[in-house]
């Protein structure tokens, strides 16, 4: 069930929003009105003594059907400046539905309108309340564009910068007129420039004045164009900006500038990652060029939004070329067009396989013999997993035993397992899953007669991959529905998809065998603080044009994520980034006995539960959250409680 929390209260909101909702109904029920009589009007050939007399009872009902059709399409919700194909949508839907079933009224009691054919009448109808509904809308956005228009510019702007970089885009904004922008002030936090001027535009001090400057001039827009701002200024002021409702813009770096000069195109909305505050990440480039300089490499997974930046990571320290293994046609054409671009033909072989396939995987190896595996390829979405446990095991358990058996069989180098926070105390079946992939990968470097090292990557949510927070939310504020938070509490930790990829090569690099690496994460964040930020980012008001509900964690969802078990150590490294987990020994053999049932268990039996009781057993650890599989956790305890009082 989902409940619709909104963050700030309808008296917050204002009545000039419940009135612009009451207004756009009722102009909409208007034309409702008017369209059911002009169709009558037609189909009676104008006679109006007759089409009055047809009015009675249909009318009162097509009403309200219209009337119910509009609010549960919610044709009322309109934002005029973003009026557009949603909004044309909705009234289509709204109309189409109550002429449909309009329609269907009559043809069960045809004495509500006494007319021949009254197929005619509720076409016509129909086609005039489109016109009147839809071309209302578009009248609406066309007069707003026109007044904005009128205005000169109708965002007054503000630039952070009264150097050579903003005087620029102050120029650039002054000879093309094809924008909104009205620059109206300078923001610097020079002391020597406060208060002159620059071409004719006031430069304040914004640790003084920003919020004074904001109110006169109704500031809607500031641009970033400063050099050498340090991130903690840069993200305060972006926050500062955001908290007064101002969208913020930003100058692309001068290297990314279309043929060496800046134009109105370029410049670009803030991202959340931009608020993160991470400094940049600093590899051993020599150490990682060592290693996969003209070495064959195998990335599993390689589609998905870390394996395709893998892959990209990879091509710099040239390898011999790089094996891209993934089951997914359209997103494994798509990396393999957009690498055409960047590397020269032969360096990517794309191939469709599944890890679960050993015969193909076997094959794959003997031709290829990758000297270095990077294995990303997991089922990773929480709640899916969790009603199809199978499945998870499946992929994550077999799949990377498949791969990390012939990666030790056919003599590679290393192998690099790609790995989550959800592995720690797991929730859930897909961390349980990842967990034991991790528990064989470990065993397994210690096994007799293996001369791969076998190392472990775990991290966090990154930003922007596929299934993850910041896409959907975007989605659903570009398309003004609630944005949907599972928690008011719910944390995260998060990383960049470049930042992630870059520490696996590293950990990659330095690994020699057996070890966990543990990424900093920096500071866990609330989902519902992300959400806020994205919402004021997109320039909109919460609880006004959008609001946040809260939907409840789903099965198998904790409140905070974990980096390290209890019982995990924690051991620095030389990169202040990426630190070593104190890892528990595992029995290579005991393992791969205790997998080989679990396995089969995946394959032959129906029975989830089951299933997921091994798990269990597997990861002691492993206690479920908001899932059915709780009730084995209690189960569990009872026993052990009987098992010490009997021992008692």
């Amino acid at each position: 069930m989902r409940i619709s929390i909104p963050l700030i209260s309808g008296k917050q909101e204002g009545i000039a929003g419940y009135v612009t909702k009451l207004v756009i109904l009722s102009v909409d029920f208007f034309f409702a009105f008017v369209a059911f009589f002009t169709a009558l009007l037609i189909t009676c050939k104008f006679d109006l003594s007759q089409a009055l007399d047809m009015f009675g009872w249909a009318a009162a009902i097509v009403l309200s059907l219209r009337a119910v059709a509009f609010v549960i399409f919610k044709t009322y919700l309109i934002i005029i400046r973003y009026v557009g194909e949603r909004d044309y949508k909705n009234v289509f839907f709204a109309v189409a539905a109550s002429s449909i079933f309009f329609w269907a009224l009559l043809q069960l009691f045809p004495g509500l309108l006494p007319a021949e054919d009254v197929l005619p009448i509720v076409v016509v109808d129909c086609v005039i309340l489109l016109l009147l509904a839809g071309g209302f809308r578009i009248l609406l956005r066309l007069i707003f564009d026109q007044v904005q228009l009128q205005r000169g510019s109708r965002l007054n702007t503000v630039i952070f910068g009264a150097g050579e970089l903003g005087a620029m885009l102050l120029r650039v904004l002054r000879h093309n007129g094809s924008h909104n922008y009205r620059v109206v002030a300078f923001f610097d936090d020079n002391p020597k420039v406060n208060q002159k001027s620059l071409n004719g535009i006031k430069v304040f001090n914004p640790k003084k004045a920003f919020s004074k400057v904001v109110r006169k001039h109704d500031i809607k827009v500031a641009i970033i164009g400063i050099n050498g701002l340090s991130e903690e200024r840069r993200i305060q002021f972006i926050n500062n900006c955001l908290a007064n409702h101002v969208k913020v813009l930003k100058v692309p770096p001068t290297e990314n500038w279309l043929n060496d000069s800046l134009n109105i195109g370029q410049l670009k909305d803030i991202r959340f990652e931009d608020l993160l505050n991470r400094p940049p990440i600093q590899l051993d480039e020599k150490r990682i060029r060592q290693s996969i300089y003209g070495k064959v490499v195998l990335v599993t997974g390689c589609a998905g939004s870390i394996g395709s930046e893998i892959v990209r990571q990879l091509l710099r320290f040239q390898p011999r070329y790089i094996i891209g293994l993934d089951q997914a046609e359209t997103p494994l054409a798509e990396i393999s067009i957009s690498l055409q671009k960047q590397v020269e033909s032969g360096l990517f072989y794309p191939i469709i396989g599944d890890v679960k396939d050993y015969d193909k995987m076997h094959s794959l190896f003997e031709l290829y013999k990758p000297e270095y595996v990077f294995h990303a390829a997991a089922y990773k979405h929480v709640p899916i997993m969790e009603r199809f446990p199978a499945e998870a095991v499946k992929a994550n358990v077999q799949g990377t035993q498949n791969i990390a058996n012939l990666a030790s069989r056919f003599g590679a180098r290393k192998f690099v397992m790609i790995s989550t926070d959800k592995v720690v105390n797991p929730s859930n079946v897909m961390g349980a899953s990842k967990r034991i992939a991790e528990i064989y990968v470990q065993s397994l470097n210690s096994a007799r007669g293996n001369d791969t090292q076998f190392i472990t990557t775990r991290f966090g949510n990154v930003l922007g991959s596929s299934g993850s927070v910041i896409p959907i939310f975007k989605q659903q504020i570009e398309n003004r529905q609630p944005v949907t938070v599972t928690h008011p509490d719910v944390t995260r930790f998060f990383m960049t998809i470049p930042e992630a990829c870059q520490l696996v090569l590293e950990a990659g690099a330095m690994g020699n065998g057996g070890e966990i690496y543990v990424f900093d994460m920096g500071k866990p964040v609330r989902i519902v603080d992300l959400a806020e930020k994205m919402i004021q980012m997109a320039g909109l008001s919460l609880g006004k044009d959008i609001q946040i509900a809260f939907t409840g964690l789903r099965p198998g969802e904790k409140l905070n994520e974990e980096l390290l078990d209890e019982q995990e150590g924690i051991i620095p490294t030389h990169h202040p980034k990426i630190r070593k987990a104190s890892v528990r020994p595992f029995d290579h053999y005991e393992v791969r006995s205790q997998i080989h049932n679990l396995v089969e268990m995946a394959y032959t039996y129906q029975d989830s539960h089951l299933l997921v009781k091994l798990m269990k057993e597997i990861v002691p650890e492993f206690l479920s959250q908001n899932s059915d599989f709780a009730t084995l956790d209690t189960t569990r305890n009872e026993s052990i409680s009987a098992s010490s009082e009997e021992k008692g």
